[in-house]
Parts: structure tokens; C-alpha cells; sequence
């Protein structure tokens, strides 16, 4: 399975996830690693535009991330997931029901709707699973944003 993500060239292929694990992130509480990825390149450009904000764009790659095809993959539904999943800002009961999911560690990757456009799909990979070190990690090239988005 093919994912996607964009990232600052620096920390782009950062295996040990430590700024998920530094900051917490939607589906997971500050000091438990996660690597967040999209679905689509469009998605995975949407919501890396909604968490850069205002501030200046940094140097950017697209980051093919590549599953073990015979991956497992929890995907709970929006019926399952807490309420307040989609808060703005980011709820605790998203956080705890996440890092529940990367503590367990039963499968490697969770498919989860976008706050954003929910049709779309974000995926959490486990740096914890077993399966983790067979997840490829390759910078396909710089990204940038269409200056028209700036508008």
C-alpha cells in the first residue's frame, strides 16, 4: 500500500517520528511516536497547507510511504471513533483513542477520516509494530504550493 506525505525536507524521512511524539497530533498524546500519512497526494497537500498556517512555507518533499502489502489495517469508522474526533483544537478523546491504538500495537497502519474533506482518508502508522522496519520511506522529490493558494 502506497501513502503518502509532505514534510519539511529536514525531519521528511524522520523514522523515529519525534516531532508527533514531541508535539502529540490529532491521534496521538505528546511522547508516543506516530507517522501521519494521506491517502492522496491532494489530501496530504491539504492538510499540510492547514498546519503550516501563516507562517513562511518551508523547504518541502513528497515522501512516498510504502506498507508491506500484506499490511494490516484498523479502520474504525466514524461511528467508532470518539466524539469530538474532528474538534478544532485537537480533543483529548481523539488523543487517547489513538494512542490506545499505537500502545496496543496490534496493526500497523489505522485509516481515519480527514477533518478536512471526511471522504478522505488519513492514515497513523505505528512506529512501535513490528512491521514498522519494513516501511519504506523515499523522498520523491521538492514540493511547493501553487502560488494561487496564497491568495
Amino acid at each position: 500500500m502506497r501513502l503518502w506525505r509532505i514534510a519539511h525536507r529536514n525531519y521528511a524521512l524522520d523514522r523515529q517520528c519525534a516531532g508527533a511524539a514531541l508535539y502529540g497530533g490529532r491521534w496521538n498524546p505528546i511522547g508516543v511516536p506516530a507517522l501521519y500519512c494521506g491517502g492522496t497526494i491532494a489530501i496530504t497537500s491539504l492538510e499540510k497547507l492547514v498546519h503550516l498556517g501563516t507562517t513562511p512555507c518551508p523547504p518541502l518533499l513528497l515522501v512516498a510511504v510504502d506498507l508491506p502489502d500484506d499490511s494490516a489495517v484498523y479502520e474504525p469508522g466514524t461511528n467508532v471513533l470518539p466524539d469530538g474526533w474532528d474538534a478544532l483544537p485537537v480533543s483529548t478523546a481523539a488523543q487517547s483513542f489513538g494512542g490506545e491504538w499505537l500502545r496496543r500495537g496490534d496493526t500497523l497502519a489505522m485509516k481515519i477520516p480527514s477533518v478536512l474533506v471526511p471522504e478522505e482518508a488519513n492514515f497513523v502508522i505505528n512506529p512501535l509494530h513490528r512491521d514498522y522496519p519494513q516501511v519504506q520511506l523515499t523522498a520523491l522529490r521538492p514540493f511547493s504550493f501553487d502560488r494561487r493558494l496564497a491568495k
